[in-house]
């Protein structure tokens, strides 16, 4: 099976598709109501067999203007071009929106086919092809071999065949190494197999029982079969055209547009940073901000295009760096190719490459992140990759550093192993961060911490997440937590029981802590079971309520105190004294009421009957009715 796809291009009525069915056999106008207008409205799709035995996918697109979006749909797909030219008009307006389409989008391989040349002489079609030559000059396909054929009387078929069975070989194969990547341009549904979708594999392989997401609705599936024109095959790969059946996604959860795609591979995200460029042939300068309609992969989104540090407009022909904002969310990956066609009236005057997928919302730009988008701009994947951590400032592993570069996860792990980067483990997870990522995020913290300090004079510290939301929630709690390790290994803040404070700080709070810890621990033991409540306790032992709840918190960590309730605490002394009484009892008699633990442990019904479900809860006892007894063992 071939891993490369045949696309049309061309002005409407040039005969793309009575070229495609001499070339292959099959019509690609399926639809009822293109063979009676005789006009291409949606894809349609072949199999070319070349002379050389190889197998390609052809993709044929609509010419008519009011159909540019399901060109772009088809065009960013395809391996090789097949532009076509009618001889009897020559170059025309979709001649032109197309090659700058497809020249946007970087296909580097080309056949031009002058169809028709049945209908003009030698020297018409000799003009034709100068004007040609032209209009490739400076395009991705410049140089593309020229051939006249007439799908009617068959001459030149042969001679076109054989230019892109030559070219075909020179074309480079899709990211195979990647994860699964489908742009959905087709869906449909089969009587007993359920929801199908087609499409071009932009990278990675698709087989049989793998899991898959939609994007960027995020709906779970999984393949059920797949095909390779029309042939049920164990899996396919980068470039293939391609039906899944899916199972798990109805028919009204996925539509044109989406992507099919490895789960976890992708960042959906509602802008990108990008490499744009504005068509030489508009007639007045693009205003940063101006809405516009953005394509990528087989979807159309409104969106603005904004330019960097302070750039208010661009010439034609000019290129810039840009953010592109979206109005709805894409999931592309680095080094995609997009196309922008003006808001009203709707064509064609630009485009260009994705640069970062996951920008912060900003257009000036600082030192760390114009050296990332320089990287990514010049393929310098080594220098994205560390640009990456130095932009992004926080810690990453190499398997997020992957998914936001798109790039395969071992050239990014082993870029990241060879730079001077800090590390660290959490869980089985080795974290990258820069040192100044590293130094930002530790006094950041200590910064939250003195004023937390500051405004809670009477407070120990306060919690890990409280901390993390002051300084930055992009770091996942369980990083966060790490990275609060490390400052406290240096010895700049404690952590202990949940709670974070500073080093230096809260002295006087702690010191009214342990303060108040000293004074609880007797006056609950001379209480026994009859113990006062919280304000009360903190009355006798003469702290603030707020200190003294912090106080029996740490009694009941350590073991020293039990809580039955917000305001009931007991010396865990007192409780074990009642536990042996309370199994004597039963060891003796059996059973027990409420009434006779009250009597045997000399104290209120109030304190007893929680005593009682205590040991209920701690599988000493069982609760049969209003008696108890002990439980089996």
């Amino acid at each position: 099976m071939s891993s490369l796809v045949l696309g049309t291009a061309g002005h409407i009525d040039h005969g793309k598709s009575a070229l495609v069915k001499a070339l292959t056999g099959t019509d690609p106008d399926r639809l009822p109501e293109e063979k009676e207008r005789g006009v291409t409205i949606e894809l349609g799709f072949a199999q070319l067999t070349l002379p050389s035995g190889a197998v390609m996918g052809v993709v044929d697109v609509p010419g008519h203007e009011r159909f540019v979006r399901q060109m772009v749909a088809g065009a960013t797909g395809i391996d090789v071009v097949l532009l076509v030219v009618a001889a009897d008009d020559g170059v025309m307006p979709q001649t032109r929106e197309h090659l700058a389409i497809i020249d946007l989008l970087g296909i580097p391989k080309g056949v031009v086919a002058i169809t028709k040349s049945d209908l003009a002489d030698d020297d018409w079609i000799g003009l034709v092809r100068d004007d040609i030559e032209r209009l490739l000059t400076g395009t991705s396909i410049q140089g593309a071999p020229i051939v006249s054929v007439s799908a009617r009387t068959g001459a030149g078929l042969p001679d076109l065949l054989a230019a892109i069975d030559a070219v075909a070989r020179e074309a480079s194969a899709r990211h195979a190494d990647l994860p699964m990547r489908l742009p959905v341009d087709r869906v449909f549904t089969i009587a007993g197999a359920g929801t199908v979708v087609t499409g071009t594999m932009w990278s990675g392989t698709v087989k049989r029982e793998d899991a898959v997401e939609v994007l960027p609705s995020g709906r779970a599936g999984r393949v059920r079969g797949v095909q390779v024109h029309s042939n049920a095959v164990e899996s396919a790969t980068a470039g293939m055209r391609v039906a899944v059946n899916i199972a798990g996604i109805d028919r009204d959860e996925i539509a044109r547009g989406d992507i099919l795609a490895a789960p976890g591979s992708l960042q959906v995200t509602d802008r990108f940073d990008a490499l744009f460029t504005y068509l030489p042939g508009n007639d007045k300068p693009f205003e940063s901000g101006a809405r516009v309609h953005v394509h990528h992969g087989t979807r159309e989104v409104l969106g603005r295009v904004l330019f960097m540090d302070g750039r208010g407009s661009l010439e034609p022909g000019g290129r810039a760096l840009a953010q592109v904002r979206l109005e709805e969310p894409l999931a592309p990956r680095y080094d995609d190719r997009f196309i922008v066609r003006s808001y009203s009236p709707v064509f064609t005057i630009g485009g260009g490459t994705v640069l970062d997928v996951l920008p912060p919302r900003r257009t000036n730009l600082r030192e760390n992140e114009r050296e990332l988008l320089d990287a990514l701009a010049s393929h310098d994947l080594s220098g994205a990759t560390t640009g990456l951590l130095a932009s992004r400032a926080i810690p990453m592993t190499s398997s997020e550093a992957a998914a936001a570069l798109g790039l395969p996860r071992a050239g990014v792990a082993d870029d990241l192993n060879k730079a001077s980067l800090e590390r660290f483990k959490v869980g089985t997870d080795t974290y990258y961060v820069t040192e100044e990522g590293l130094e930002r995020l530790i006094s950041g913290a200590i910064d939250e911490l003195l004023r937390f300090h500051e405004a809670h004079p009477l407070a120990t510290g306060t919690t890990a997440g409280a901390i993390r939301d002051r300084v930055d929630r992009r770091v996942a709690p369980r990083v966060f937590d790490a990275v609060l390790d490390i400052a406290a290994h240096r010895g700049l803040i404690r952590v202990t029981g949940g709670e974070v404070r500073h080093a230096q700080a809260a002295a006087s709070a702690l010191a009214e802590e342990d303060a108040a810890l000293t004074s609880l621990t007797p006056i609950l033991e001379m209480q026994g079971l009859s113990t006062a409540t919280v304000a009360e306790l903190a009355d006798l032992a003469g702290v603030d309520i707020g200190v003294a709840r912090k106080a029996l918190t740490k009694l009941v960590s350590a073991g020293q105190v039990v809580r039955l309730g917000p305001d009931m605490h007991f010396s865990a002394k007192a409780v074990a004294e009642a536990r042996d009484r309370i199994v004597f009892y039963l060891t003796e008699n059996g059973t027990i009421l409420a009434k006779d633990a009250r009597d045997i442990l000399g104290a209120s019904r109030k304190y007893v009957v929680p005593l009682l479900e205590y040991f209920d809860a701690q599988g000493l006892t069982k609760r049969e009715g209003d008696a108890r007894k002990l439980r089996a063992r």
